[in-house]
């Protein structure tokens, strides 16, 4: 039905936003980014739905690892309200600077374990 596939492109625009915009419009570098707009996009509230698409699947709440929830609330904060696709964005470039985080905090950890 028009209806549906209505609400299913909207999703896809939303991904496909998030990746022109996590890619600085470099289509180029879109598979760079993909797979963190995915996974952004997975664990974000919808508002229609009321929960991520995570949680309506297991029922259970994404366990994030620390750096990335910190990442998002380091980030400078909005000027207004964002949109999904700005969200999903947020969220995508937050967790791919994810590996250089994770790097420097298991080094700092193992560092203090030593001492």
């Amino acid at each position: 039905s028009t209806m549906c596939n209505g609400i299913v492109e909207h999703s896809h625009f939303d991904v496909r936003q998030a990746l022109f915009k996590a890619a600085d419009g470099d289509q180029s570098k879109w598979s760079q980014y993909a797979h963190y707009v995915f996974w952004s996009e997975r664990v974000t509230i919808r508002r229609r739905m009321g929960c991520s698409p995570y949680f309506a699947l297991t029922g259970t709440h994404p366990l994030l690892p620390f750096d990335i929830s910190e990442a998002n609330y380091l980030l400078p904060p909005p000027e207004s309200v964002l949109s999904s696709t700005e969200l999903i964005t947020r969220r995508a470039v937050a967790l791919s600077k994810r590996h250089s985080d994770l790097e420097r905090l298991h080094s700092k950890v193992y560092k203090a374990r030593l001492k």
